[in-house]
């Protein structure tokens, strides 16, 4: 009993050896950050990782000291049953009188006892310790336990994975008319760059479908095209009552006007549409950047606790933090889990079709190093330190143009809407404002506030597109 006790107990000090490492080392690292840079963590999560050492360096202690008591109770004898012939024939004899031999007073046996307990669901614990060191076993237990939870209620916690929601009725629609027609444009090879597209967007949809809704927005766009060149046809539009008025000029001379609509608007669209996957996996690939220093300080945190590389990316999807990292991050489990791939071909794989140019470097680097025999917490380190930096650079860059924005908004939607102003009401006191560019003092200062309310439109647009994530 006692031999598997001392064994239980060794065992669940390895665990804690194990957790305390990679708490002290994720609190070194939160100190390196406080005093390297002027970079505030939240003191709560310190807070919970110190209460976690103690109180783990504590339970640790009663564990220490339970091991000899433990030893002493661990006998390498059997005692023979008493029931042999032999021992029945002694017993017939007289026995020989013997003077008494005084007992030497031992020391009172230590009265153990056994905790058990379910750190996980689905995981049992038990200890054997002492009865005086009971009570405060258990408050420690149940400190750390407290702050690990909420450690890894906040970082650590199993997330369900997002499932795959009913089919797009667009996309259906798209399909029934060009789906023949769009696989076969795919099979000759004609979209090979807007699948690598689609596939950095992480896209839901097929190349093939996508290239059907692409064709049946044409088709919708060519129909509106035409009704708006039908209305144009025969009417004036304006931006005053009455909208539409009944046009004088000849047919042929409105056809030859507006005939320019019917293949611009779908032919635009259509561009767009094609356009679009491009522009959203280089977004994506710039919140990427964004994420990476963080991504790369906590990778380093872990590598540091001797952890197998593919359990590095285990443990940084855990997290919520790094919602378009942790993407590109599953993908690559899906080769190693899913595809077979080793770790090195599933990195350089995943490195090739990422959006973001800084992760593809990253990718590359552990895939060297692993390859090469390097050390995995020395690249993770250095290179957290190099993506730190050029973070830093990014947001003083963005600082600096938001200050550029600033005066060019002052001077354009502030100051110049009130000279514009002024000069009109000089020019409408001596009579020289009467059909200015055709118009009267009542549309042009309506066109002066669509203009000041368009101009902040776009600047409160404009900024929100350059702003980096917070």
């Amino acid at each position: 009993m006692s031999a598997d006790a001392l064994r239980e107990n060794i065992k669940y000090m390895k665990n804690m050896i194990r957790e305390i490492y990679v708490f002290s080392n994720q609190l070194d690292v939160i100190k390196n950050l406080e005093t390297g840079s002027q970079v505030m963590v939240d003191p709560k999560e310190k807070r919970l990782l110190i209460n976690a050492i103690n109180s783990l360096t504590n339970q640790l202690k009663i564990l220490n000291n339970s091991i000899p008591k433990l030893l002493q109770n661990i006998g390498y004898f059997r005692q023979l049953p008493v029931n042999l012939p032999e021992v029945q024939q002694q017993k017939s004899q007289k026995p020989q009188v013997q003077k008494p031999i005084q007992a030497q007073p031992s020391a009172a046996p230590h009265k153990f006892v056994k905790l058990k307990y379910n750190p996980q669901p689905g995981k049992s614990v038990s200890v054997t310790i002492t009865d005086k060191d009971k009570k405060e076993f258990l408050e420690n237990l149940n400190k750390s336990h407290l702050s690990v939870g909420r450690l890894k209620k906040k970082y650590a916690i199993e997330r369900p994975i997002a499932s795959f929601g009913k089919p797009n009725s667009y996309a259906k629609i798209s399909n029934h008319f060009f789906r023949t027609f769009s696989n076969k444009l795919v099979a000759k090879g004609y979209f090979k760059q807007l699948n690598n597209n689609l596939r950095r967007m992480n896209s839901p949809f097929v190349v093939g479908t996508y290239v059907s809704m692409i064709f049946f927005t044409i088709l919708i766009s060519f129909l509106i095209s035409l009704a708006i060149f039908g209305i144009l046809l025969f009417f004036d539009v304006s931006i005053f009552i009455p909208f539409f008025t009944l046009t004088e000029e000849a047919l042929l001379l409105r056809i030859a006007k507006f005939f320019w609509i019917i293949p611009v608007i779908p032919a635009g669209i259509g561009l767009l549409l094609y356009a679009y996957p491009s522009s959203e996996a280089k977004n994506i690939g710039t919140k990427i950047n964004y994420e990476l220093p963080f991504v790369a300080i906590h990778m380093a945190a872990v590598a540091t606790s001797g952890v197998e590389p593919i359990s590095i990316f285990k443990i940084i999807l855990k997290s919520a933090e790094y919602r378009y990292t942790n993407i590109e991050l599953r993908k690559l489990m899906n080769l190693i889990n899913f595809h077979g791939k080793d770790l090195v071909t599933a990195l350089k794989i995943m490195a090739k079709a990422s959006p973001s140019s800084k992760l593809k470097e990253l990718l590359d680097g552990m895939a060297t190093s692993i390859t090469s025999g390097g050390s995995i917490h020395k690249f993770l380190d250095k290179h957290a330190e190099s993506l730190l930096f050029d973070y830093r650079l990014e947001r003083e860059k963005y600082t600096k143009t938001s200050e550029t924005f600033m005066d060019i908004y002052i001077s354009i939607v502030i100051a110049a809407p009130m000279i514009l102003l002024m000069l009109f009401v000089i020019m409408g006191s001596t009579g020289a404002l009467g059909g200015f560019l055709g118009l009267s003092t009542q549309s042009l200062s309506l066109l002066i506030i669509l203009a000041i309310v368009g101009l902040n439109i776009g600047f409160l647009v404009f900024l929100q597109i350059k702003q980096p994530p917070l």
